[in-house]
């Protein structure tokens, strides 16, 4: 029986590509509370706003989401069945909540959101009760389907590898037997174990693959209405352009999302392709600690990148979703959130780099390590072109929302930058300027903290 230390240095070994799937749960969780943190920040900033607190519901159930495999953290261990109990319900229960209650959300748009075409639900009464009917409504429907067997996981296993040995299994849970001794067949026509290590396998009803894949395909629909939205802004006798704006980054939320997602969907077909059936939990679990060959460890990358989509998507969608609602109340969210996109996209493509410059280089000298160092100087040489790439992306996805007179106070400063140099009488001017317009001394700061920044990358 392997120890928590045994179990953590493994996730991290090369054999589980230097702990990528560790790397993503982590993450996961920093989603979640990502998604959570800005859900708080939506409710407050508006707090007797009903849109804002349907975006908050939302929030935390894209959150949720994103944090499917969040088990992976603790320790995969029969000791420790105890905490993978505790776990179960979150993997489960929550997250399928989770699931039902976006779907419901995504159907609610019209309500807040103008639509011509569907003007009967954009009313005040079904913006009051919409948000908090959504999630009682999802609650509601998982208590009523969790039993039903096309929705219930009824039996898991522990297997179990002793390196040289064959493999037996453990029940974790349920009655079938027969069931559980398949699964220990399937594993003992791979021969002796290759490693030791413990894992779970469970069923894999087809009611939660339908709840689980339905969700994004119910994302275009939502894309629909947002693209709808913000035409209807944009027509008619009185235009709303700043609620255009406003659909606009909820349209590109939602777009990136279903892009990414549409992507997963082509992997997951391209992985079972190449890999001659529908991929399952056993496969999973001998292509990482299995004897696995060429094409099977490619397959195995392929499959943790994948796990990798559906959170990256969501922390996308969760961005544009803040920038909606906050852009004309929080003063530098867009400019805060293209940092932060940036950062995150950067720091993704290093890890992912690294970890397929060590496994072509391990295939073909047998040392991967000196791939992944290669490919990472590699990328730190080139940083500034990429960066500049991902900013420029940035800016189009998240434009700056200056007001007319935080516009006019940049022009202002930018005139009086021109030699790089503030003297006190520029100063006194540029105070003039802002007590003129209004604003201050927090937003002149961040004004001139913005143009000095675009300067210093110049």
């Amino acid at each position: 029986m392997r120890t928590v230390k045994e179990y953590y240095l493994g996730a991290f070994s090369a054999d589980n590509l230097f702990g990528f799937r560790m790397i993503i749960s982590f993450s996961s969780i920093v989603i979640l509370l990502y998604c959570i943190g800005l859900a708080a920040l939506v409710w407050r900033a508006k707090s007797k706003g009903f849109e804002n607190k349907f975006m908050s519901v939302l929030l935390i159930c894209e959150g949720i989401k994103a944090s499917f495999i969040i088990g992976s953290v603790t320790p995969d261990i029969r000791r420790y069945e105890w905490l993978q109990d505790i776990v179960w319900h979150w993997t489960i229960d929550v997250f399928f909540t989770a699931h039902i209650t976006a779907i419901i959300l995504y159907l609610c748009i019209p309500i807040y959101y103008r639509l011509n075409r569907l003007s009967f639900m954009h009313r005040p009464s079904f913006k009051k009760h919409a948000w908090y009917i959504a999630p009682a409504l999802g609650i509601t429907i998982w208590l009523l389907i969790r039993t039903v067997p096309a929705f219930y996981v009824s039996d898991a296993t522990w297997v179990v590898c002793e390196e040289g040995e064959e493999p037996t299994t453990e029940r974790w849970f349920g009655e079938d037997e027969e069931w559980r001794m398949g699964i220990e067949e399937d594993f003992k026509e791979t021969g002796e174990c290759a490693a030791s290590y413990e894992s779970r396998v469970t069923t894999q009803p087809p009611g939660l693959w339908a709840i689980a894949l339905g969700s994004p395909l119910i994302s275009l629909l939502a894309l629909l209405f947002i693209r709808s939205s913000i035409k209807s802004y944009q027509e008619g006798d009185n235009p709303d352009f700043s609620k255009s704006l406003t659909s606009r980054s909820l349209y590109v939320g939602f777009l990136g999302k279903v892009i990414i997602l549409l992507f997963w969907f082509v992997l997951l077909i391209l992985i079972s392709v190449v890999h001659g059936s529908q991929v399952t939990f056993v496969d999973e679990t001998l292509w990482r600690y299995g004897n696995p060959d060429f094409t099977e460890r490619m397959l195995f990358f392929a499959w943790i990148f994948s796990l990798t989509l559906t959170p990256a998507a969501i922390a996308f969608e969760a961005m544009m979703f803040v920038h909606a609602t906050l852009k004309d109340t929080v003063f530098g969210i867009d400019n805060n959130l293209r940092k932060t996109f940036t950062t995150a996209v950067f720091t993704g493509m290093g890890v992912i780099s690294f970890i397929v410059g060590s496994e072509l280089m391990e295939s073909v000298i047998g040392y991967g390590a000196a791939g992944g160092v290669f490919v990472g100087v590699s990328l730190l040489i080139v940083r500034k072109p990429i960066l500049l790439i991902i900013d420029k992306a940035s800016n189009r996805f998240i434009p700056s929302t200056h007001t007319p007179e935080e516009a006019a106070y940049i022009d202002a400063y930018a005139t009086a930058m021109e030699d790089l140099i503030i003297t006190p009488e520029e100063r006194k001017l540029l105070d003039t300027v802002a007590s003129t317009y209004g604003l201050n001394d927090r937003i002149v700061k961040q004004l001139e903290d913005e143009y000095n920044a675009i300067l210093e990358e110049e």
